[in-house]
């Protein structure tokens, strides 16, 4: 399965972040005086994620992603912490581990919101996943000092 991942082969998320979460995103940055403030106010208007947070020092902002089994999905039948936290229907359907880089495709999920902000050549990446053994899904967004706000 690894091998055919899907975002190997394509580069992009099959899945589609709503519009309205770009937009409010979008207008929330354009009304913040810096990274800080615009990071506290997507948490406090909790437009993405279960908990939104920045790390000044690395320039990173992190996700912590909402629970599948939250948001109406996951893999009923899987009742481990794959089947109930994962959003992938390619591998929640799993109990075995893989390797962090197959959640990729679960970052770039973020890209329509964050590159608009911070430009194309953004790093978006699984920091940490329930896929690889961790209790929950972590992505980081690591912004170009020239990008910052």
């Amino acid at each position: 399965m690894y091998d055919t991942h899907y975002f190997t082969i394509h580069k992009t998320c099959p899945c589609q972040i709503e519009n309205e979460a770009v937009r409010k995103t979008k207008e929330i940055f354009n009304k913040s005086s810096c990274l800080t403030d615009f990071v506290a106010e997507m948490q406090n208007q909790q437009i993405i994620g279960r908990l939104i947070s920045y790390d000044k020092e690395t320039n990173t902002i992190f996700i912590h992603k909402r629970y599948a089994c939250e948001c109406g999905g996951g893999h009923p039948q899987n009742k481990t912490r794959i089947g109930e936290r994962c959003h992938c229907g390619h591998y929640n359907h799993s109990t075995a581990y893989c390797p962090k880089y197959y959640c990729k495709c679960g970052a770039e999920f973020f890209r329509p919101v964050f590159a608009p902000l911070f430009g194309e050549d953004i790093l978006i990446e699984p920091y940490k996943t329930v896929l690889s053994g961790d209790d929950e899904c972590i992505i980081a967004i690591r912004i170009n000092e020239r990008e910052a706000i």
